[in-house]
């Protein structure tokens, strides 16, 4: 008898080729997207941004303390994951009307990831120690990836075939298999991972960490941690402090972001030298970065929870950094989903 697992595994084995999410999807056709969603942790809303104009369009009311968030492939649905009622809820779009719930129980800022095949999201959570796999259609738990001791960030390698997971109590990088619903591999490392980018090849993946001006390599296969990239802070603002880099971002095949909360800044660095190619000061507490798909030269969006701001920051070939405008969005933005191309 094929179990529910076995059945879902095949299920997502099987269409995989076919469905890319719809960052993948957006940078496979060349397409970038219109419009964005960001979560406002800290006044219960969602904002519609324009990429275009850099203009919120609308903001949604979606409960106490929204964290992850992900847009459906077909562009009909978002999920946002509302922590103080313990839950991934599902809207439905344009309209934005709640449609279902899913329950997962006690969360603290679980990042959401939709699979490979666009049927699934991955809810990392921090409480259980498992990465839950809701069936979008149905909107309920389909399966549990288990022993990521208190996950926080999922994340996608390059390949799109293992998500990679920070582990905040044994600390340390874990890779899932989303197919076959396990975990791979546990690296254990002496620092708390914040964040996570990866090298083209997948071979070395970066992270952030706390009361260290710098970022980290490791290498995905071994679990060593190779590198730190290091980089004075200005001389003004150089006390210790515990919040430092959070988010990282890889923009090519050289050049990582690291984004400096505690000191509002974006470093842009060439991970094969080591060398500070630009710094952007023009932001406010930056703490996420992501990059627009389908972009050239490239664009991200940098979450600043400082003023309240999303802000698109273009990249050149050589690193350099140019702020292209800021939409005022909710309190404390954070996570953002990019809305598919019709």
């Amino acid at each position: 008898m094929t179990t529910r697992r076995e059945f879902l595994a095949a299920s997502m084995a099987s269409t995989m080729p076919l469905i890319l999410s719809s960052s993948a999807r957006s940078a496979a056709d060349g397409t970038k997207p219109k419009e964005v969603f960001v979560v406002n942790t800290q006044d219960a809303s969602v904002s519609q941004v324009d990429l275009g104009t850099m203009k919120e369009l609308k903001q949604f009311k979606v409960g106490p303390r929204p964290y992850g968030i992900a847009v459906t492939t077909d562009g009909k649905t978002v999920a946002v994951g509302v922590e103080d009622e313990e839950s991934v809820k599902f809207f439905s779009l344009p309209n934005f009307k709640e449609k279902g719930k899913t329950k997962i129980g006690k969360m603290f800022n679980d990042h959401i990831v939709l699979t490979q095949d666009g049927k699934n999201l991955l809810v990392a959570d921090f409480h259980s120690d498992d990465v839950f796999v809701i069936d979008v259609a149905m909107m309920k738990e389909a399966a549990r990836i288990k022993d990521c001791s208190a996950p926080h960030v999922v994340k996608y390698g390059p390949l799109k075939k293992n998500a990679y997971v920070t582990c905040k109590k044994i600390t340390g990088i874990a890779i899932i298999d989303p197919i076959g619903l396990k975990l791979v591999k546990f690296h254990q490392v002496n620092v708390n991972p914040r964040s996570l980018t990866f090298s083209p090849d997948e071979k070395k993946c970066y992270f952030g960490s706390f009361w260290v001006n710098g970022f980290f390599e490791m290498d995905t296969e071994t679990g060593k941690v190779t590198r730190l990239f290091e980089h004075a802070p200005p001389k003004d603002n150089a006390a210790p402090q515990e919040v430092t880099y959070h988010g990282v971002e890889a923009v090519s095949d050289n050049i990582v972001l690291a984004a400096n909360e505690g000191r509002s800044y974006v470093d842009a660095v060439d991970v094969t030298n080591g060398k500070l190619l630009d710094r952007l000061t023009d932001c406010s507490k930056p703490c996420c970065v992501e990059r627009v798909p389908g972009t050239d030269p490239v664009r991200v969006l940098v979450s600043n929870i400082g003023d309240g701001s999303l802000q698109l920051v273009e990249v050149s070939k050589d690193g350099k950094l140019k702020s292209l405008g800021k939409a005022q969005v909710g309190k404390a933005p954070k996570r953002v989903a990019f809305v598919p191309v019709a």
